[in-house]
């Protein structure tokens, strides 16, 4: 049987529309497939790769690590020493530090200048020393003496020792005049306390050259007087080189030993104050003073008037009178040289 039946064959002209189609799809699909290869042809050339295989990463795994325990070494045997192999050791005992005795009035300088025709051995006649003495006290290296030098001439004989490391007036005393203690050296070098420092200069007497004072100097400044603090004791945070003798207001201040009125002056802390000068380079104060009854240059006698005490000052509860002692600028307990 034909495709058409005479009943249904197309009119003349007709042509089919099917088969044409067909050949434009196929053509269509063979350009898509070519352009598709000439695309993977231009990717190939034109497209760089690496055909090295990619290194794989090593990542470290994670480890647990317990802390060291320390390793405990034994100690090596300790050595022992025998009892008897090992040293003994002294203790080392301080210098105890003693006020002066007060045994002693200190020793006294005098400056001499020397005059024509003089000598060395006329000059220590004398004063009643030994030649020896001079040379040692003012170091001298001969015995010829120049008019108008000066030398010292020391009110006893003795001589000159400087201090050195690990001495103690007790080590000088007892090596070079056992006569007399550490404490009557301080007295006569005119020192406070024991205490000594290296290179410091002292006085040692010769054996037998100094007597132990029988009898005081002064005489109270305040009769009747009560001493309410002493040498060394502090008043207002500072030590007092003197005594203070409290009485009642009005009392009566008098001169301790013959002298001279050098000064008359106002203390910072005291008052009204005055100073006598008296023999053997000695000197007094007294301080605090309410009325004040002589005058510079003034000559006075033991137990004349000077002054008397009132209620002025405010370092003390009652009133008083500061009393000190110096012997060439060196301040000396009074308890030692006054009669009280």
């Amino acid at each position: 049987m034909g495709r058409y039946s005479y009943d249904d064959m197309p009119p003349e002209g007709f042509r089919e529309k099917g088969r044409g189609n067909g050949k434009m799809t196929a053509a269509i699909a063979s350009i898509g497939v070519l352009l598709t290869l000439i695309a993977i042809i231009i990717y190939l050339l034109f497209t760089p790769h690496d055909s090295a295989p990619e290194p794989e990463t090593n990542v470290p795994e994670a480890v647990t690590v317990d802390p060291a325990q320390p390793e405990i070494i034994e100690s090596r045997e300790r050595l022992e020493v025998p009892a008897e192999e090992m040293p003994e050791v002294e203790s080392i005992e301080e210098p105890s530090i003693e006020r002066a005795s007060g045994r002693f009035q200190p020793v006294t300088f005098t400056s001499h200048a020397v005059e024509g025709g003089e000598t060395l051995l006329g000059i220590a006649e004398e004063f009643g020393l030994s030649s020896n003495t001079l040379v040692q006290v003012n170091k001298l290296t001969e015995t010829n003496l120049d008019p108008g030098m000066v030398i010292e001439i020391p009110s006893v004989d003795g001589t000159y020792y400087t201090v050195e490391d690990g001495d103690t007036l007790q080590s000088i005393a007892e090596a070079r005049n056992p006569e007399l203690t550490a404490a009557d050296l301080a007295s006569l070098n005119g020192k406070e306390y024991t205490a000594v420092l290296p290179g410091e200069e002292i006085f040692i007497p010769a054996p037998g050259a100094v007597e132990e004072q029988n009898s005081y100097i002064f005489k109270s400044p305040l009769e009747g007087g009560r001493i309410v603090a002493e040498f060394g004791d502090l008043i207002d945070g500072e030590p007092i080189n003197g005594v203070v003798i409290s009485s009642t207001p009005g009392s009566e201040v008098r001169a301790a030993a013959a002298g001279s009125v050098v000064d008359l002056f106002l203390h910072p802390k005291y008052g009204r104050s005055v100073t006598l000068l008296h023999d053997n380079g000695y000197s007094t104060d007294y301080y605090a003073l309410e009325q004040v009854s002589v005058k510079v240059s003034e000559r006075v006698e033991q137990g004349d008037i000077i002054g008397s005490i009132g209620t002025s000052n405010r370092y003390f509860p009652e009133p008083a009178v500061v009393f000190s002692i110096e012997q060439n600028s060196v301040p000396l307990d009074p308890m030692n040289l006054t009669a009280f």
